[in-house]
């Protein structure tokens, strides 16, 4: 019986051991969640340079460059012959051709002359700078907004202000803005560099949020330091995803001033003249 019960009392301290260790490793794993290959800044936008730290999320992200359609939807690559204007050699099949009726919907508006199937997120800068749009109107640079990793750009016209810098670019035609950007929307769009954690970087949709809190009540809500987690996963994606229109100074603005409802943006435009 003695040695029984110290081989149970070996046998329990052992385990409490394994315990402990296992808890001080999971505890020091989440202080370093990730494999540190690279050091990463608020200045690195390549995505090839995040995938070192992160391969599993980057080949998510490359992905993105597939053109076949799904029962979810997707689209189909379409061949094209390359021009000095549009080097693109394929693209999506155009909704224009599958449906007439939207050019005589859209006459007079840019995307009667061209409106694709969408495509994956690494074909949406080039699909913004090559369209047919943009040789009927001069598109500003407000419209990088959603179709860029702007946020390094922001930074570096705004002398490290986004708001500024945000405003800068939104006072450039989208050619000579164009020249500002590299990379479709990437990891530091959404992501802190020191944290990995979730953050919102499109001033116009911080600005929306601050003005729909505010018809709530919520005044000097900020988006950053007052959302929930569940929340940032929703709005890192809203940042973009979502509705927007071009205010005074060609500037994107986001029209939730008086509510989200399909009823309360009507109100809002004809409170500030605008159409769509």
């Amino acid at each position: 019986m003695f040695f029984l019960a110290l081989g149970a009392a070996l046998l329990v301290g052992i385990g409490a051991t394994a315990l402990l260790i296992n808890i001080f490793e999971r505890k020091q794993e989440a202080r370093t969640p990730f494999y540190r290959v690279v050091e990463l800044t608020d200045e690195i936008d390549d995505p090839a340079i995040w995938g070192k730290n992160f391969p599993m999320q980057y080949d998510g992200y490359k992905k993105t460059v597939d053109q076949s359609r799904t029962r979810y939807g997707g689209s189909e690559a379409v061949p094209r012959t390359p021009s000095a204007v549009d080097p693109r050699s394929v693209v999506a099949q155009s909704k224009l051709e599958e449906d007439p009726r939207l050019v005589t919907i859209w006459n007079g508006y840019a995307f009667s002359k061209e409106f694709n199937e969408e495509r994956g997120h690494a074909y949406m800068l080039d699909d913004q700078t090559f369209t047919k749009r943009q040789e009927v109107v001069k598109q500003p640079g407000t419209c990088i907004h959603c179709h860029a990793s702007a946020y390094t750009a922001y930074k570096r016209l705004g002398n490290g202000d986004i708001v500024k810098g945000f405003e800068a670019l939104n006072q450039m035609g989208y050619f000579e803005a164009r020249k500002e950007v590299t990379h479709p929307v990437a990891c530091i769009d959404c992501h802190d560099s020191s944290t990995m954690a979730l953050r919102v970087t499109r001033p116009a949709f911080m600005e929306g949020m601050r003005a729909l809190k505010e018809s709530e009540g919520v005044v000097n809500y900020d988006v950053n330091t007052m959302a929930t987690r569940q929340e940032m996963r929703s709005f890192v994606c809203g940042q973009c995803h979502v509705e927007y229109y071009q205010g005074a100074g060609e500037e994107a603005r986001v029209p939730w001033p008086k509510g989200l409802k399909v009823d309360n943006i009507l109100a809002y435009y004809d409170e500030v003249q605008h159409k769509d």
